[in-house]
């Protein structure tokens, strides 16, 4: 696998993941995803496309917003396969809600998202995700592997 491949991926769509996240900026943030998209899993166990995927997204940064909260994702992988400008990758988040007042709120999940080279652009086409309670969600994301950590994905032959 191409490390130049990964790169891209984290500039297409990781990196700025996050910080549309950090900005609690809905457009940027769903024009990281391919229109056709399927949005499954998550705290509310359902299966959604673009439309109300979007309508969901802007909805709950326009509360967070509104409440003066902000929310910090980071990202760690277990797997990166990339081919034929298609990806898959799984790994593990961490959300940091901070609210108004300062409290903070640190929360884990595991995600497998699909990709395809778009226009020379990669987009989440699939996007599964599971905030499950497991107590090891923490260890087992420091253990995963950084984001910019593009090598240990590629292999040797």
């Amino acid at each position: 696998m191409d490390t130049d491949l990964l790169r891209q991926l984290n500039d297409d769509i990781w990196h700025p993941f996050r910080l549309a996240y950090s900005r609690l900026d809905a457009p940027a943030f769903l024009a990281l995803h391919a229109p056709e998209l399927i949005r499954a899993g998550g705290p509310a166990k359902q299966a959604v496309g673009f439309a109300e995927y979007s309508d969901q997204i802007g909805q709950w940064f326009t509360e967070l917003a509104g409440r003066g909260s902000s929310v910090a994702i980071s990202f760690r992988f277990v797997e990166r396969i990339v081919a034929n400008g298609l990806a898959s990758e799984r790994g593990l988040f961490q959300m940091v809600a901070t609210r108004a007042d300062g409290d903070q709120r640190t929360f884990y999940g595991r995600f497998h998202t699909y990709a395809r080279l778009i226009d020379g652009r990669w987009r989440i086409c699939v996007d599964y995700d599971t905030d499950e309670r497991a107590a090891t969600l923490a260890e087992d994301f420091d253990a995963a592997v950084e984001v910019d950590d593009v090598d240990a994905f590629v292999t040797r032959v």
